[in-house]
């Protein structure tokens, strides 16, 4: 119980944050700093629902909490791009400049992640484990292309 809480609490925290920094303008440091953070934020609560799906056994309420961050994240992504945020201005990112030269491309690719990721939020909800699967293998293959496309290779 005492773990539920805090997972709980964390969530809630989060969805807080969110809503706080979606209301406000990033600097592009916040922005920057805001998306290194978010985006491993994402890696970890993707791997979560990939080791369920692996696993063949679903814990909702745990796939729930790591579906939601990746929503939540989704629509706050926006703001973590702001003119001024990427390697042209000196930022050492893995962002490349691209995003801000090919804008309506990467806006696209965003609204795609966005919309998988919502349709994750419902896969979780249903509890079908192959609607899980299956929306886990949409949703990182967004993930992938976005990747392609605008990020530095590791």
């Amino acid at each position: 119980m005492k773990m539920r809480a805090m997972f709980l609490l964390s969530t809630l925290a989060l969805g807080v944050a969110s809503v706080t920094a979606a209301a406000a303008a990033l600097s592009p440091q916040q922005a920057v700093d805001a998306r290194k953070s978010r985006y491993r934020e994402m890696g970890a609560a993707f791997k979560t629902i990939n080791d369920q799906v692996k696993s063949g056994t679903l814990v909702k309420v745990t796939l729930r909490g790591a579906a939601r961050n990746i929503a939540g994240a989704a629509r706050d992504q926006w703001q973590w791009f702001p003119t001024g945020a990427g390697p042209q201005a000196g930022f050492k990112t893995k962002a490349k400049a691209n995003i801000w030269s090919d804008a309506a491309g990467f806006k696209k690719a965003q609204a795609a992640f966005q919309q998988q990721a919502d349709l994750m939020t419902k896969a979780v909800e249903g509890g079908q484990l192959s609607e899980v699967q299956k929306q886990a293998k949409a949703l990182g293959q967004t993930c992938a292309a976005c990747h392609r496309a605008y990020r530095e290779e590791d």
